[in-house]
């Protein structure tokens, strides 16, 4: 029992090494986050790309660098769930309105052109496109930085994509190549250019009151509104309007930080309009064009009178 403290102090055995006490050590993520799986953090643990909210404190998501987990995430509450939610399921319903249009267009207007179809089924595209890139953006959010940077760019697309679903005109498609440019480029990115981007969007979109206005001039307000869907495309207006108000103030979460980190925030405020103008669009449209239909195929096939 006395060789090896003999050998010891002679240098021939290593001195026994100092106990670690395992619960001082430094985690590798807060002990907050450990208790609760390590599934959500403060904006205080993750890096600044992720958590630059300084409204959003709590429910962010672990930095994986995972596609499986970051749809994983879809199975579990935190602060990026019902922005997810709000959007991946109009997506699916605008992609069923798109087979309907494929499958039954014929059915109801049988002497229509099929570039009338067309017409439909490209703006329902673009608001599937829009829905599900602003789905994959929150989704992969937590991924890396420079997979949420190339999301975020796609959801910008299919938001100039959802605004000129409707439009051909050579003058309106500059100007979404404008509006594309400044979203992609580097310099407008982040917080500070928050509002920058918000009033790209806005002066865009209201690029759309040119044929509104046309169509006013040529059958008269009371015609518009009465068949040619002019309220719904005033509600559409006005559902946008107020949809950029709350992502540019960020209220109610900018009024009392920490208290909207998972429900009702101005984000998921901001989705739930767009999907509203974007239903409210596509009922304007469709009844407008019910109307113009059956209108021009009565007219064609009215008896003619014979000339006396």
């Amino acid at each position: 029992m006395t060789v090896l403290p003999a050998l010891r102090s002679r240098g021939f055995v290593a001195s026994r090494p100092p106990r670690v006490d395992l619960d001082e050590t430094p985690p590798l993520l807060p002990r907050k986050s450990q208790e609760h799986g390590a599934l959500t953090l403060s904006n205080k643990e993750v890096p600044h790309w992720l958590g630059e909210s300084n409204y959003i404190l709590t429910g962010y998501r672990v930095p994986c660098n995972s596609t499986a987990r970051c749809f994983y995430s879809w199975f579990y509450l935190h602060n990026e769930t019902v922005n997810i939610y709000t959007h991946l399921i109009p997506a699916i319903g605008f992609a069923a309105a798109e087979v309907f249009v494929f499958r039954h267009f014929e059915t109801l207007y049988p002497e229509a052109p099929v570039t009338d179809k067309a017409v439909f089924s490209l703006f329902l595209l673009t608001a599937i496109m829009c829905m599900s890139c602003s789905t994959l953006f929150h989704t992969f959010m937590s991924h890396s930085e420079k997979v949420a940077k190339a999301c975020l760019r796609a959801d910008y697309m299919g938001i100039a994509g959802l605004i000129f679903g409707d439009i051909i005109s050579g003058l309106f498609l500059t100007l979404r190549s404008l509006t594309c440019m400044i979203l992609f480029h580097p310099k407008f990115e982040g917080e500070e250019y928050r509002t920058f981007r918000a009033w790209t969007f806005i002066c865009t979109g209201l690029s759309s009151l040119a044929p509104l206005m046309h169509a006013i001039i040529l059958y008269g307000l009371e015609e518009m509104m009465e068949h040619g869907g002019l309220p719904y495309y005033l509600l559409e207006g006005l559902l946008h309007i107020i949809g950029v108000a709350f992502y540019v103030t960020r209220i109610p979460e900018s009024l009392r930080p920490g208290k909207f980190d998972i429900w009702f925030n101005s984000h998921q405020i901001f989705h739930v309009l767009v999907v509203l103008a974007t239903i409210s669009q596509v009922i304007g449209i469709w009844s407008a064009y019910d109307y113009k239909y059956h209108t021009e195929i009565s007219l064609l096939h009215r008896p003619r009178s014979l000339a006396g």
